[in-house]
């Protein structure tokens, strides 16, 4: 019983010494010689403790720990630390003399040269640490070589001595070394995953502190507000804040941009919360020194391990992104007006000289005139080429799709290329198979399309040859097909076709000229209208192109009123309002050729005076007037009784800042000419006008604040009419004090006050209709022209009546119902 209590007692000495060493841990594994001697000492130390109290299983022979410490002290800290190891044990041992002293320090010895061998071998293979099968090598040898140092000593002790050693020291060893060695892998195992994931979590950080923006993760708090429970360390050189004090200080990010900015990230949290979908943003912030950036943040939530929602997400830089899109802005717009607004000069100028406007020239001259007018017209195309194809890829093309009849659409894109190529005499036939076709289409980007693809079936049909314009219908779509018969379209170029600035490379193509943008422009604005482009092409002549579009599904005819309203021939007098001379007066002596006079006002004051003096049928307005900006004139216009119905033509080098500038307000303009003005299409607009085919769009206020009853009326009153939401009391003053309205739709009841209110802010020639949910008594009946009940009157059935209240032009009304409410 002693005997084995005083080997757990070795056993327990062992293990102590074993997590000495793994708490010294990776430390010692800087030096080899601190190592070895630590290493050495520590289990000499451990092997004197363990030889104190012995277990004598034979006079002079003695059972201990001791071969079990000289197998880990080789092992583990080389042959230095052996010797250091054996030293101690055999000085210990040979205090203790007896019979069994020789076999005892022969075993040391022998264990400590194996030992130090399998310490050798393993740092020959590069095993940095004990695998399983090493310590089961390792439990074998300091089982087996004390016996074997017994048996090769020969002692005198005989077989009794030999097999008391086998029974006591060979298990205990055996088993003592397979304990020690699976805890002193285990502890290898633990520091070694202690150090790899502190390694990658030093590795993570320093990726992240060194990437170009800052990865944060976001949770919301229990008091609802995103809050940062991550931020990288690039955090202070990107937004010069410490990435602490943006975990620590809630509030340090929100304080750096703007409460829309805000708003939008909240709402972008929320709706993430509910879809579990990703969300971007970009948004300008200011860092603590007052220094502008623009950042872009992009979030994707998830659910962490203890169950919680949260956003993984980045911030980066796009502050040089920004500036290069606003010096490319500035650069598009000035390159706009620099070049659109003398080529305005120059073609029309040519084209006036050419038409004879300037009297009869020279047959000689004539020509050279010819020439110069064709090629000012191929410089226009290929600026505009340019600068639209700029605008389609920044998104900045405006579009504005509603239902229209294709057809329309199609004779007016065929007029139009009437004058191009005239010498090539090309016919264009069009072949309506799809009568009454309509399509949500923007005309004006429509027209575009068809002028580019039947400009390009001119330029390749051969002399005197047809373009045929085919309409058809297939399921769902209005298909719009361009065929010319000129050479098919080379094999190796079929690919490509629809790539920016690419151009067959036959010699032939080359000769034809253009910039290679027309077809890339028109895929483009198709995709964006929602169709599809493609096209058909011969082996060695003719090809097909195919538009084809979404068949709308309002049925709604478009209007073509060309009825005047007094039957009288209006005075032919048109204000041009340009503050360019030499374009003012290209103007003026084209429309002087179709029997017209005009007046030029150089700047906003002017027009003001000439307008006030004169009656004109038609005006022109440079939306750049003298460094002023043409809205303030067109805004005066339209709050004056002689300017309420004047037909306006926009001139302007920048045409889609023109309309946003407008914003919707645009009533009464009958076409927006872009610079370099088509002479043409100024002539028609202004006939147009003449004619008395152009009828402003009636305008409505409706003061409502419920929703659904704006988006129905809006829905019931259509495309002609333009109709203006007021919410409340207050926006409803500021709608009446921006313009005039034709008929003004009032609730009574709205969440500031009570619409009556309004009834002295509108102008007595303006149509009131009164439609609220509250009872009207007759007294204020009595004072508008309508007053109706909801749900008594349906909004589809009120929208009938605006319709019929605003039927007539200038104001002027057809007689309202007899009985009122």
């Amino acid at each position: 019983m002693m005997s084995v209590i005083n080997m757990i007692e070795s056993g327990a000495v062992v293990i102590l010494a074993a997590l000495f060493l793994a708490f010294l841990g990776g430390r010692l594994d800087r030096s080899f010689w601190i190592k070895s001697i630590v290493v050495g000492m520590v289990f000499g130390a451990t092997g004197l403790i363990s030889m104190v109290s012995p277990v004598e299983f034979a006079p002079g022979f003695f059972a201990d720990g001791r071969n079990v410490v000289m197998a880990f002290s080789g092992t583990i800290g080389g042959p230095v630390s052996a010797i250091i190891t054996a030293a101690t044990l055999s000085g210990m041992r040979m205090s203790l003399g007896g019979a069994g002293l020789a076999p005892a320090l022969a075993g040391i010895w022998l264990v400590a040269a194996f030992s130090s061998a399998m310490w050798v071998w393993l740092h020959a293979r590069g095993h940095a640490h004990l695998a399983p099968k090493h310590v089961l090598v390792l439990a074998t040898m300091a089982a087996v070589l004390p016996p074997l140092a017994l048996l090769g000593l020969g002692d005198a002790s005989g077989n009794e001595v030999f097999q008391n050693l086998i029974a006591l020291t060979v298990p205990t060893n055996f088993i003592g070394v397979l304990l020690l060695g699976f805890l002193i892998i285990n502890d290898q195992q633990r520091r070694w995953a202690v150090s790899a994931y502190s390694e990658s979590q030093a590795r993570l950080q320093a990726i992240a502190s060194n990437a170009p923006g800052v990865l944060f993760q976001l949770f919301i708090g229990p008091d609802g507000v995103g809050r940062f429970s991550y931020v990288s360390g690039g955090a202070e050189r990107v937004l010069g804040v410490p990435a602490e004090d943006i975990v620590d200080k809630p509030g340090t990010i929100s304080r750096m941009i703007s409460r829309e900015a805000l708003a939008e990230v909240e709402r972008h949290l929320i709706r993430s919360a509910e879809t579990r979908q990703a969300w971007s943003l970009e948004a300008e912030f200011t860092k603590p020194n007052g220094e502008k950036v623009w950042m872009r943040a992009a979030a994707e939530p998830r659910i962490d391990v203890r169950g919680e929602l949260v956003w993984d997400g980045s911030l980066f830089d796009i502050t040089e992104r920004k500036r290069s899109e606003q010096m490319k802005n500035d650069f598009i717009s000035t390159v706009s007006h620099e070049l659109r607004t003398p080529l305005t000069s120059i073609r029309g100028s040519l084209g006036l000289v050419a038409a004879g406007a300037a009297g009869e020239i020279p047959q000689k001259v004539a020509g050279l005139i010819k020439i110069a007018h064709s090629n000012s017209e191929r410089l226009v195309r290929l600026i505009n080429d340019i600068l639209d194809i700029e605008k389609i890829e920044s998104g900045r093309m405006p579009f504005d799709p509603r239902p229209m009849a294709l057809r329309l659409l199609v004779e007016q894109a065929i007029e139009s290329s009437g004058n191009y190529l005239a010498d090539r005499n090309v016919s264009i036939i069009l072949d309506d198979q799809a009568p009454g076709a309509l399509a949500a289409v923007d005309p004006d980007r429509l027209h575009q399309v068809m002028l580019n693809l039947l400009s390009n079936a001119i330029k390749y049909s051969p002399q005197d040859g047809r373009v045929e314009v085919r309409l058809t219908r297939q399921e769902n779509m209005i298909r719009v097909s361009v065929v010319d018969q000129g050479p098919g379209i080379p094999l190796a170029f079929q690919s490509r076709i629809f790539g920016k600035f690419e151009q067959a490379d036959s010699s032939d193509s080359r000769q034809k000229g253009g910039t290679g943008l027309g077809l890339s422009i028109v895929k483009a604005i198709v995709e964006r209208l929602g169709g599809l482009v493609s096209f058909e092409t011969g082996p060695e002549a003719g090809t097909s192109f195919h538009v084809d579009l979404p068949e709308a599904s309002d049925r709604r005819s478009v209007s073509r009123d060309t009825v005047s309203t007094d039957g009288q021939s209006a005075p032919r007098r048109v204000l041009v309002v340009e503050d360019e001379s030499d374009i003012a007066d290209i103007i003026a002596v084209a429309l002087a050729q179709d029997g017209l006079q005009s007046d030029i006002a150089p700047d906003i004051e002017t027009a003001k005076n000439l307008l006030a003096s004169n009656r004109y049928v038609a005006m022109t307005l440079d939306m750049k007037l003298a460094g002023r900006s043409g809205l303030t004139l067109y805004d005066h216009l339209r709050n004056t009784a002689k300017g309420l119905d004047l037909p306006v033509i926009i001139i302007s080098a920048f045409i889609d800042e023109a309309r946003k500038s407008l914003n919707g307000s645009a009533l009464g303009i009958v076409d927006w000419l872009e610079k370099p003005i088509d002479m043409d299409r100024l002539r028609a607009a202004v006939e147009k006008s003449t004619e008395g085919s152009f009828r402003r769009m009636p305008t409505v206020l409706h003061v409502e604040d419920d929703e659904g009853v704006l988006a129905v009326m809006s829905a019931g009153l259509g495309n002609a009419i333009a109709i203006t939401s007021a919410r409340n009391v207050q926006e409803a003053r500021f709608e009446l004090q921006q313009k005039h309205f034709d008929l003004v739709i009032l609730d009574l009841t709205l969440p500031d006050g009570s619409g009556a209110e309004l009834l002295s802010a509108i102008p007595s020639d303006t149509v009131v209709v009164i439609f609220s949910a509250s009872e009207i008594d007759e007294h204020l009946a009595a004072q508008v022209e309508l007053a109706l009940t909801k749900t008594k009157t349906s909004e589809i059935a009120i929208a009938e009546l605006v319709r019929k209240l605003t039927s007539a032009r200038a104001g002027k009304f057809v007689a309202a119902p007899e009985q009122k409410g």
